[in-house]
């Protein structure tokens, strides 16, 4: 087995913590790797042309990290542990508000997603001792730890080859297309979009997390909990698609 270890570059220096992760990444016995940091630019030619580079190779798997992110040492062997082609650690937004990155459709208006609040915040009561700040890995893989998402962030995503060789028939060689619709998600829904259209939904792997960084500090499941706490957002039932159609935002409580 062969992992590409790409992490994309927006010119800015990286937080020492971002890069002591890569330094100290974990690789599984026997396992070929190689590190790709992509130059900053226009995400429709150097992203994709990552993904040229990586099919053209004999790697087996291509694993995002974007340059904010921190993470444990161990975080590529519980997501390869999985066995699932298109897989990704939780994340949760850097700002308020400190949302997961995980969405799910709204059933009956497919173009529209909000924000796995609700059932995110339940699993960590269920599962206490690991709110906590930044990173983490569970001990243990809980039985529920693994849930299939309409789409994530690629911000720490293992996707197997067969992937990104599948979505050719539905995008060509233009994997990331730079989503600016109000509905949002960025490149990332695109790609989740394209990959459930050649039969590869994506998973979160909610046992192990990542530290957001901002600035130096990373945030966590912690800073999830302590704004889910204070929030005024709350679940008011089916949402006012109107409404929708100019929010930048989609918050469900």
């Amino acid at each position: 087995m062969h992992v590409t270890h790409w992490v994309s570059s927006s010119g800015k220096r990286p937080a020492w913590p971002c890069v002591e992760s890569w330094m100290n990444t974990e690789y599984p016995e026997g396992c070929g790797h190689k590190f790709v940091r992509s130059i900053p630019g226009n995400v429709h030619v150097i992203w994709n042309n990552v993904v040229k580079e990586f099919l053209a190779s004999d790697s087996d798997y291509l694993w995002s990290t974007h340059e904010d992110i921190q993470y444990l040492p161990g975080t590529l062997a519980r997501l390869l542990s999985w066995d699932q082609p298109l897989i990704s650690a939780l994340v949760f937004m850097r700002h308020s508000p400190v949302v997961p990155h995980v969405w799910r459709q709204y059933e009956g208006h497919p173009e529209y997603y909000a924000y796995r609040v609700k059932d995110t915040r339940e699993w960590f009561y269920e599962h206490s001792k690991y709110i906590q700040p930044g990173p983490y890995i569970m001990e243990e893989n809980p039985a529920d730890a693994l849930a299939e998402v309409d789409f994530t962030s690629t911000a720490c995503t293992l996707i197997h080859r067969s992937v990104l060789e599948g979505m050719v028939e539905f995008v060509g060689d233009m994997w990331w297309e730079f989503d600016n619709e109000q509905n949002g998600g960025g490149e990332d829904r695109r790609f989740h979009e394209n990959a459930r259209l050649a039969g590869y939904p994506g998973f979160v792997d909610r046992s192990v997390g990542c530290g957001h960084m901002v600035g130096d500090i990373a945030t966590g499941s912690l800073d999830f909990i302590a704004w889910d706490s204070i929030s005024t957002f709350k679940d008011t039932g089916e949402p006012d698609f109107k409404m929708l159609e100019t929010a930048d935002e989609r918050l469900e409580g």
